[in-house]
């Protein structure tokens, strides 16, 4: 069947990278994705309809589709980094970076089903776009509908391969439903040429349509029949022992409401630490902010060793006897090295280790292990005049939730209205929830989730350590300070003999705030459960209580400071430092990238193309007329005028113009070509591929420099159809 070339194409296309898209519905909670992944490819496809209509050349065409889908994804792309960076102003290159990396680290560090996370929504439609556009180009551009399977398959197979268990057939059904739609809509489905008599139409398309349903269902029952049978091993190997994997970690926020609210306290561990004085252990940070409240984030485990910590901080060293089954090792924060029995991995982002044998859940029951940690303690004078940092792991500690209630906003910025820096911004934030307008109770609600916050925040004015903790991871992200909430215990009950013991009770979570220069620091808003660092202490630091439901009014008067008057810090505009420099250059790069790929892009194409038609293990004919085609091509590229007759007589009008080694070379081309199709015996066309190189190659010689470069990169054939198609 000869390749036909109609609107219908494109509009098959859209509607089969939409069916491919629903195979990755398995590997996400929900469907959320394919409202903007439909309207995509739906745009491609109403352009390549248009384009086709209007009998536009099929490689402008593709570049109109291609542009129409960048627009889209731009526009969408920028509405949705506003909620990725919090609103600051990184241009809309880096917005669409940061994006992207959002996206890009939900896949790395999440477990599925993934959630549907703004930025890997956006990621799925730019890959459903690129999927779209290389369906053009092997389709329509380069007329080679067979190949299509290769990028339809590729979304099927990510979900055959990361999925714990097997994709379900209909899956599979939908791509294959897609790949025979192509083929039927590109080889003439309906239009019968080569079947015989008119009469015959019916009965060779029928034909078609029962083959393919055979074959379709004979390959369906041999899979069925020996997948059981064939020893594939097990699915997703690196989650095998010894290798990074990601894990699927139970919520700590859970566990934590479960332990505090038990009506016996149960010991948990005991520690002796190298200097005699308690510590708070840590198990595990929570770094995503959501509608649903502070979140885990599934890790990416490594399995080597931590690393030394590059913030300042006083060595801790550490024995721990522990008899509760925990999948997190308790340490001080931040751990440098530990030493346990069993098999342990390591968060690189938090510092959390995790048990990874095989019953991690328990692997801590009658464990003694040591570590040693550095633990932050700058001064007060530090913290009050430190800059924002920028959290090496991206910018998900800075994210502040959609819905949230704009009181909290109002909220905020009169709390740290008398702070010139960020770290006095975060003292006064941490002073007021300790302030007597906050009350500590376990009957308050136990959600973490936006709404409960805000009514934590703005109304009750009661809650436990998660909602202290919670509020200020808050209040800290809308002022632009990086914040994650830890989950851990706090120190314990001294016994005579200098050890701690560490009960149920003792559960807690704090927040964690990120300084240029200081790391990490821990805070502690939570009032009547434990004092705060003394480079945290209330006492000195700002005093500011706003009434519960702010308006828009102007700030209260702050009350008296002792904090030193230092000269603050010279930040970059956002505040984060000189290190926010490094995304700007990387968007730089990434821009100069891009220009790179679109200025060689038509480059690609022609290349790609000439090699298509060149390439050996072509039937005769098909040979013969991709032969042609690419001398044509050639021709229209260099600016030599081409003759539309018949190949022998185009070959003897245009001779006048060639170089006197190049005649008999297009004369012999153009005898192969007619002979390939009109000949009852055929033609041998073997040596057709090397004869059309070194025609180019003589052309190429005779013509000026700019000529040249100008048919390598703004090659003219690309944009001009064959008479007739």
């Amino acid at each position: 069947m000869r390749f036909t070339h109609s609107p219908l194409n494109s509009l098959v296309i859209s509607v089969t990278a939409f069916l491919s898209a629903l195979t990755l519905q398995p590997m996400l909670v929900d469907g959320a994705y394919l409202t903007w992944v439909g309207l995509v490819v739906a745009t491609s496809g109403v352009v390549g309809a248009l384009g086709a209509v209007a009998r536009a050349p099929r490689m402008l065409t593709i570049l109109l589709q291609l542009a129409a889908m960048l627009v889209l994804l731009v526009w969408n792309g920028l509405d949705r980094a506003a909620t990725i960076t919090g609103g600051t102003d990184t241009g809309p290159v880096g917005a669409l970076v940061a994006l992207a990396r959002s996206g890009s680290t939900t896949v790395r560090e999440g477990a599925l089903p993934l959630p549907s996370e703004t930025g890997l929504l956006w990621l799925i439609a730019a890959i459903l776009a690129l999927v779209t556009i290389t369906l053009e180009l092997l389709v329509n551009g380069l007329e080679q509908p067979a190949w299509a399977m290769a990028p339809l398959s590729v979304l099927y197979g990510i979900g055959a391969l990361a999925l714990p268990g097997e994709m379900s057939w209909r899956h599979f059904a939908l791509v294959a439903v897609g790949y025979v739609a192509i083929l039927l809509a590109t080889t003439g489905f309906g239009s019968g040429r080569r079947a015989g008599t008119r009469a015959q139409v019916g009965q060779f398309q029928a034909s078609r349509v029962v083959v393919g349903v055979a074959l379709a269902v004979v390959a369906a029952l041999l899979a069925l029949l020996l997948t059981p049978s064939v020893p594939m091993g097990p699915k997703q190997p690196w989650l095998e022992a010894g290798q990074d994997a990601p894990i699927q970690l139970s919520d700590p926020t859970i566990e934590l409401n479960q332990n505090l609210n038990r009506p016996q306290e149960t010991e948990v561990l005991t520690y002796r630490t190298g200097t005699g004085e308690p510590t708070y252990l840590r198990t595990v940070a929570l770094t995503r902010l959501t509608t649903s409240g502070a979140q885990l984030v599934p890790m990416q485990l490594e399995t080597g060793g931590l690393g030394e910590i590059s913030a300042p901080g006083t060595e801790i060293e550490i024995e721990v006897e522990m008899d509760f089954g925990s999948e997190y090792l308790p340490v001080p924060f931040a751990v440098e090295s530990f030493q346990a029995d069993g098999r342990w991995a390591h968060d690189p982002n938090t510092r959390a280790v995790v048990a990874t044998g095989d019953d991690r859940l328990n692997q801590t029951v009658g464990l003694g292990y040591r570590a040693r940690a550095v633990a932050p303690t700058p001064s007060l004078e530090e913290v009050s005049v430190a800059a924002a940092g920028a959290d090496p792991a991206g910018n998900e500690t800075l994210r502040v939730p959609e819905g949230i209630d704009p009181a909290v906003t109002t909220l905020t910025q009169e709390v740290v209205a008398g702070a010139a820096d960020d770290g006095a911004k975060a003292l006064a934030i941490q002073s007021y929830l300790r302030s007597e307008q906050f009350q500590y109770t376990l009957t308050a609600p136990q959600s973490t989730s936006l709404d409960t916050i805000s009514e934590f925040l703005l109304n009750t004015n009661a809650g436990y350590c998660i909602h202290f903790a919670s509020g200020m991871v808050t209040m800290a992200r809308i002022s632009g300070i990086p914040a994650r909430m830890a989950v851990g215990f706090t120190p314990g009950e001294a016994n005579e003999d200098g050890s701690f013991t560490v009960t149920t009770h003792n559960m807690h979570t704090w927040p964690e705030l990120y300084f240029e220069g200081l790391g990490w620091v821990p805070f502690e808003p939570t009032k009547s459960v434990a004092s705060p660092p003394e480079y945290t202490n209330p006492d000195v630091a700002s005093t500011a209580e706003p009434s519960a439901s702010p308006s828009p009014s102007p700030s209260p008067t702050s009350g008296e400071t002792d904090l030193p008057e230092v000269t603050p810090t010279p930040t970059t505009q956002d505040g984060r430092g000189d290190d926010a420099e490094e995304p700007t250059s990387l968007a730089g790069l990434w821009i100069a990238l891009g220009v790179a790929l679109v200025a060689a892009l038509p480059f690609l194409l022609r290349t790609g193309q000439r090699f298509w038609r060149l390439r050996a293990g072509q039937e005769p004919s098909e040979a013969a007329e991709a032969v042609w085609d690419e001398v044509r091509a050639t021709f229209i590229d260099l600016g030599i005028e081409w003759d539309d007759h018949t190949p022998t007589l185009a070959a003897a009008g245009m001779t006048k113009d060639m170089p006197l080694s190049s005649a008999p070379v297009l004369a012999d081309i153009a005898s192969t070509v007619e002979r390939a199709r009109f000949s009852r015996h055929g033609a041998d066309v073997s040596t057709l591929a090397e004869q059309v190189r070194t025609l180019r190659k003589d052309l190429v010689a005779v013509q000026p420099g700019g000529s040249h470069a100008r048919a390598m990169f703004l090659p003219a054939s690309l944009l001009r159809t064959r008479s007739g198609t």
